[in-house]
């Protein structure tokens, strides 16, 4: 068992191991998941095709017996964070203390079904993919409530990757580890890490496919808050514009403000004909501003992608 460790001494623990190394690690977050947990691995255990695979399990500080119903667990490693630190927290812990040469994201909640895992591994190992991503399908059980909300999110999503994208934050989903710890720096604090990883995959111009799934209806309550994940989700959106396409972001604002401040002061100067107006001419100045901001921003930019490749 496995408590806070920092992220350099969870990779060198990791890479100490004498052990040999896996071919798949599946990683499971795990926040008051008590009513789902035991069932979900059990699931997990009794497919011969993952008798080999590394289970890891990451109780995110949860306040109910999770941990304590996997104790007894000997083909699982299970990894406790003292306090709730969110599923991405998780996930990269997890993440950075597996050994295989594939990592496999899975939840605790009872949603994923272990052939589905099967199809998202299969797909990475059988087509020499860096990620791969589990679609919800049809037939998938989902909240009506949050379906236009993934709608608008979806769509702020392709504008961001300029692409189409289907399931972006779908839990189920592979990469190739060397792949995976590469971006583990750039996940955000608490929710977040599969929106995250879905948009550098396609930013970045990483091998990947998505595969279909369905989803089962979850057990117990989602720590999941409809308005508040969403709107981190757009920070998380906001974030990836500014860390990999500011030119386009302040680039578009400028223009905005160049074309409106224009407008305005020319119908400001020719209906009321007492000359440019000084307001319309801050606007225009804020604009240009803007373009010049996107510009130096974008050089910033192009130095963080030297560092990421």
């Amino acid at each position: 068992m496995v408590e806070h460790l920092s992220p350099e001494r969870q990779q060198l623990a990791a890479d100490a191991q004498p052990e040999a190394r896996p071919l798949l690690s599946i990683v499971i977050p795990a926040y008051n998941e008590a009513e789902a947990i035991t069932a979900t691995v059990e699931e997990l255990l009794r497919v011969p095709e993952l008798n080999d695979a590394e289970i890891i399990v990451v109780d995110d500080g949860s306040t109910d017996d999770t941990a304590e119903r996997l104790a007894h667990f000997d083909r699982i490693v299970l990894i406790r964070h003292r306090a709730n630190r969110g599923y991405s927290a998780a996930i990269a812990t997890g993440a950075r203390l597996s050994k295989g040469d594939y990592i496999l994201w899975y939840d605790g909640d009872g949603q994923h079904r272990p052939e589905d895992l099967l199809k998202v591994a299969r797909c990475l190992v059988e087509n020499n993919l860096e990620y791969c991503i589990g679609v919800r399908a049809l037939g998938s059980a989902e909240p009506r409530e949050r379906r236009f909300g993934k709608l608008i999110l979806r769509m702020a999503v392709s504008i961001a990757t300029s692409q189409p994208v289907g399931d972006f934050n779908s839990g189920l989903r592979g990469f190739r580890r060397d792949i995976l710890l590469r971006y583990l720096h750039l996940l955000p604090t608490g929710f977040g890490a599969s929106t995250m990883t879905t948009l550098l995959m396609l930013e970045r111009g990483h091998i990947g496919q998505e595969v279909p799934i369905i989803t089962r209806s979850r057990i117990g309550k989602s720590s999941v808050r409809q308005f508040r994940d969403g709107m981190r989700t757009l920070m998380i959106i906001l974030r990836i514009f500014l860390l990999f396409k500011p030119l386009l972001f302040f680039g578009a604002i400028g223009v905005f403000l160049i074309l409106g401040g224009g407008i305005y002061g020319f119908a400001e100067a020719i209906t009321q004909r007492q000359g440019f107006p000084v307001f319309g001419a801050l606007i225009i100045i804020l604009g240009v501003q803007s373009l010049f901001f996107g510009l130096l921003n974008d050089q910033i930019s192009h130095m963080r992608r030297e560092r990421l490749d």
